[in-house]
């Protein structure tokens, strides 16, 4: 059995991977280990001696400091030719498989159902800085002849994630019984999915013999942010209001979008 080394391990979807992995044996990096064997930092290249004496055969690179800042420059200045320089040591030591977490936002302000092989146009520096990085990946391995596979992740919820998130701070909200909960206007539509779906996918990406190319980690199924949080509330028995429009809608995201599971459902 091939070991998959996480590099990004202990954030939300690190440990949802730990979770989910059952059997399988994997290897977790990251910058919130002690122990050298399980240290990295993959803005410190002295931390990756460690990770490099192991020459992983199977590699999903999660780590990307700084989030939720999307609209920071360090996305393209710092993590990008970061994430390059490693996976060219990698590819150097022979790595034959390896997935990396992309993002929803490099499909930019496309609206609909969108799918894995149109076109992009990211408007924030984060998923600027992701795109061309996919575009590096997917030069590098073909040229190695290294698997790869890029899965770009809509929204994830569930244990672990950021408190400051659109869900958590609504459960701490109903908690706390505040008797109003500011929102944007509700209407827009997201693809909300479960972060234990998201582990699922990107650990069949890692071992599926025919994984390859870009995928979408969603659901599939599109839901306004008002039915989500009005499911919540009724979930949780609540009587708090959404106060509706309080909040602007985002700049950098259409109002209507949601991943196409085809290709990925042929996987499963």
């Amino acid at each position: 059995m091939n070991t998959i080394h996480i590099l990004g391990s202990e954030g939300f979807i690190g440990r949802a991977i730990q979770r989910e992995a059952g059997l399988q044996a994997i290897h977790c990096w990251s910058h919130i280990h002690s122990e050298p064997q399980h240290y990295f930092d993959l803005l410190d290249s002295s931390s990756w001696k460690e990770v490099l004496k192991h020459k992983p055969s199977h590699v999903i690179l999660l780590s990307w400091p700084g989030l939720p800042n999307y609209r920071e420059t360090f996305h393209l200045t710092r993590n990008m030719p970061a994430c390059v320089e490693l996976i060219e040591k990698l590819i150097e030591l022979g790595m034959k498989r390896l997935v990396v977490a992309g993002t929803c936002y490099e499909y930019g302000l496309q609206n609909g159902a969108l799918k894995p092989n149109q076109m992009t146009d990211p408007v924030n520096s984060y998923a600027i800085a992701k795109d061309s990085l996919r575009r590096v990946v997917t030069n590098l391995c073909q040229s190695a002849n290294v698997t790869w596979s890029w899965l770009r992740i809509f929204y994830p919820y569930g244990v672990g994630q950021n408190p400051k998130s659109f869900l958590p701070a609504l459960n701490r909200a109903i908690d706390e019984g505040w008797p109003s909960f500011p929102m944007s206007s509700g209407r827009q539509l997201r693809d909300y999915v479960q972060v234990a779906e998201v582990a699922r996918q990107l650990l069949l990406l890692s071992l599926h013999p025919k994984a390859y190319g870009i995928y979408n980690g969603g659901s599939g199924h599109p839901r306004s942010l008002r039915e989500i949080a009005e499911a919540r509330i009724l979930e949780l028995g609540g009587n708090i209001k959404l106060d509706l429009g309080f909040y602007p809608e985002r700049y950098d995201e259409p109002s209507a979008f949601w991943a196409d599971m085809s290709l990925m459902n042929i996987l499963t």
